[in-house]
């Protein structure tokens, strides 16, 4: 569209230009080669200046018409273009909106997700809790209950439980030492107080060999105790090296008129 209003201007001066020169051309008759005598009209200057000037408004008024039908196209096609240009613009902005929509849409979701998550991670995390919660009172439960009332119904001395873990040195586990928690419990009657001493005799191999270490050792502080209902007993255990534990042997003898004299086996906890 812009190169028609750069070319008309151009194209009109011309062709009126051509016009003009036909028109004086249109006044003159030439001599044919032929011999023959041409009488020419004589018009006087007045008459052939009406004459060309009335040419020059004719053609001035054809081209005025032509521009003018060329500037109503023109316009007309500018129009369309700029309805179609405003038609582009609205489907733009909307699809603009829906994308928006879809980007707040994506976003709701995305946030909605994560509580989800959120909920769950803590909704797990508090099962894992009960759950362990739950298994630490039936283990408390068990211990009063064996306290009270043992499954074999008998009184006296009883091994509750005994459990084994690698000791920390610096913050790191130590390869040949050993934290030992033992709980002793007197079941039925507690009208007395136990009184004794416990050892325990660590089999395992070692160069290949079947290998039996007892603790504590002669020269080694005894493991003593002294309860009327239960009493937690706690402490380390140094094996050899190279020494690859396998059972543990718990012995616990009471002292006094009805001494006891209990023994249980368990197996070494693996690492």
């Amino acid at each position: 569209m812009a190169q028609f209003y750069y070319w008309w201007p151009t194209a009109r001066y011309n062709f009126i230009r051509c016009s003009v020169l036909l028109g004086f051309q249109i006044l003159v008759f030439k001599q044919k080669k032929t011999g023959e005598l041409i009488v020419k009209p004589r018009y006087s200057p007045r008459v052939k200046l009406f004459i060309a000037g009335l040419i020059v408004v004719v053609l001035l008024v054809t081209g005025g018409v032509i521009y003018n039908h060329g500037l109503s196209m023109a316009g007309f096609e500018s129009l369309t273009a700029l309805r179609r240009q405003q038609g582009l613009q609205e489907v733009v902005a909307r699809l603009k909106g829906d994308n928006q929509v879809l980007r707040d849409s994506l976003a709701r979701a995305e946030r909605s997700l994560q509580m989800d998550q959120t909920a769950y991670q803590d909704l797990d995390r508090s099962l894992k809790d009960s759950s362990q919660e739950i298994v630490r009172l039936r283990e408390e439960l068990n211990f009063y209950r064996n306290i009270i009332s043992p499954p074999n119904k008998k009184s006296g001395l009883h091994i509750q439980s005994l459990k084994l873990k690698s000791a920390t040195v610096g913050g790191k586990a130590a390869t040949s030492k050993y934290h030992y928690k033992m709980v002793l419990i007197q079941a039925l009657k507690h009208d007395r107080k136990i009184t004794g001493k416990a050892r325990f005799e660590i089999s395992g191999v070692q160069a290949g060999a079947n290998t039996t270490i007892r603790f504590p050792q002669a020269a080694d502080k005894p493991i003593s105790f002294s309860f009327k209902y239960f009493q937690d007993i706690e402490g380390q255990i140094e094996l050899p090296q190279n020494f690859e534990p396998q059972t543990i042997k718990v012995n616990v003898t009471s002292r006094g008129r009805n001494a006891q004299s209990i023994e249980q086996v368990y197996p070494w906890p693996k690492a």
